[in-house]
């Protein structure tokens, strides 16, 4: 009985299994995931952008090699926006083994990435923001019961 049940392994919806196509690959064409904005006076989208280079899997496959690759998304998140002024900030978590969570600045004009730290674990929650004496703070919690605090030049 695997996973103590009757029957075969239940498939959670919220993490269907992966569809691959010839060799491996992805099925459908990148972005696997991006970040849109929408100007609300509009309705029309103002951009987007995918979410992270890829995952190395895919950027690294043989079928590929020499291809000069742009960012094809996909990183993972259960990580919500923290959107000010002029930043939108999300922390990713790694697109594969090789890779690294981190949380992402992006102009919110543009979705041009304005910075990116590297974090010690998978973000689980929404970033917040907080001034003390003219510095300013981002704050995320982490997977494994974990927060970090990164302070803003």
């Amino acid at each position: 009985m695997p996973n103590g049940k009757l029957g075969p392994e239940s498939i959670h919806p919220a993490r269907p299994p992966r569809v691959t196509g010839p060799q491996g690959l992805p099925l459908m064409k990148p972005p696997y995931s991006r970040m849109t904005a929408y100007d609300m006076n509009r309705g029309e989208i103002a951009w987007q952008t995918p979410t992270g280079p890829g995952a190395d899997r895919v950027r690294n496959h043989p079928a590929l090699a020499g291809l000069e690759l742009p960012p094809l998304g996909g990183q993972q998140t259960t990580s919500g926006t923290l959107i000010t002024k002029t930043l939108l900030v999300l922390g990713l978590g790694p697109a594969g083994p090789n890779d690294s969570s981190r949380l992402v600045a992006y102009d919110k004009a543009t979705g041009d990435v304005l910075g990116q730290a590297a974090l010690p674990a998978r973000p689980l929650g929404t970033p917040m923001t907080y001034v003390i004496d003219d510095r300013q703070f981002i704050v995320l919690t982490l997977q494994g019961a974990k927060m970090v605090a990164l302070a803003l030049p």
